[in-house]
């Protein structure tokens, strides 16, 4: 099973640059999602996404470098994009 946690650990890693498809994938996941993910549903929202483990630890990388989501003090993860302020 995915955690988004793991994805603190691809931080610091060089991004592989991911398909257009694949980043509008996540993002509306996420934002079908509320707009936050958390380690209770970020296995739906993998599931939602169509993605694999490794095409969504990528892309959740790419997101983060390029701003458009936020890591919270509680361990969950916020997309910041025009849908979710």
């Amino acid at each position: 099973m995915i955690r988004f946690a793991c994805v603190f650990a691809l931080m610091a890693a060089p991004v592989v640059a991911q398909t257009e498809d694949e980043v509008a994938a996540m993002t509306r996941a996420v934002e079908e999602a509320g707009c936050v993910v958390t380690a209770d549903n970020g296995d739906a929202v993998q599931a939602a996404s169509g993605l694999d483990a490794d095409q969504t630890m990528a892309v959740i990388a790419q997101m983060y470098n390029d701003g458009l989501v936020a890591l919270q003090a509680d361990g969950t993860m916020k997309l910041t994009n025009e849908v979710c302020g």
